[in-house]
């Protein structure tokens, strides 16, 4: 009897400048593109600027939606 295979499960593929999640480095940073090793990778960075890190484009997740908030209008001169 063969054992079943099972079939790989599709990598999430965000956009460039994205916020996502990191689960190897358990952090959060900002897609910025695929990396360039012999397994599938992307690079990351910090949302406020710094250094990018690679990791494995497995190891990224979606972040859950936020509600959009609503612009505060600028207060005017008394």
């Amino acid at each position: 009897m063969s054992a079943r295979r099972i079939p790989p499960t599709a990598l999430y593929t965000p956009q460039v400048g994205e916020l996502v999640r990191d689960l190897k480095h358990d952090a959060t940073g900002v897609y910025m593109g695929p990396g360039y090793g012999k397994h599938p990778t992307v690079f990351l960075r910090p949302a406020g600027g710094g250094t990018e890190w690679e990791t494995p484009a497995s190891e990224i997740q979606q972040l859950p939606q936020q509600p959009e908030l609503d612009p505060v209008p600028p207060r005017g001169k008394r």
